[in-house]
């Protein structure tokens, strides 16, 4: 069934970042889908290399297999004209699915786009999530 109500759209660059967590946490996959230019390119996991043949949507969707909430915190945006670089602290906790204990965090990068009409969209980010659960 489709959604009649469309997801948010990003009016500032840092909001691009905020909209995919809150969709993520809610575990709306198209909602978070949605702030992603088409072809976007995501590297989610420290040391794994960007793969493009690997789509941001199934990313997304084994990240929400987590069934967590993603928490962000933007360090810095950098903007020229319609391209901005943001600087991205991301961390996953909590009790997975299995009940075991999960934390992951880490320092990335996005590079989102201001498309015709305003609309923000991400076009590559890595997050560069490690486990940080010390066990």
């Amino acid at each position: 069934m489709h959604d009649p109500i469309a997801p948010p759209a990003a009016r500032q660059p840092a909001e691009v970042v905020d909209l995919v967590s809150m969709a993520m946490s809610d575990g709306d996959l198209e909602a978070a889908l949605a702030q992603y230019r088409s072809g976007a390119l995501l590297t989610p996991w420290a040391g794994q290399p960007a793969d493009p043949g690997v789509s941001t949507r199934r990313l997304l969707d084994q990240l929400m297999d987590l069934r967590l909430p993603v928490s962000v915190l933007v360090a810095q945006v950098l903007q020229v004209d319609d391209l901005a670089l943001l600087v991205v602290e991301r961390e996953i906790r909590g009790l997975g699915p299995d009940g075991r204990r999960i934390a992951c965090a880490g320092s990335g990068a996005t590079v989102a786009q201001r498309m015709t009409g305003g609309r923000w969209l991400i076009v590559t980010e890595s997050w560069q999530l490690r486990d940080v659960s010390g066990g």
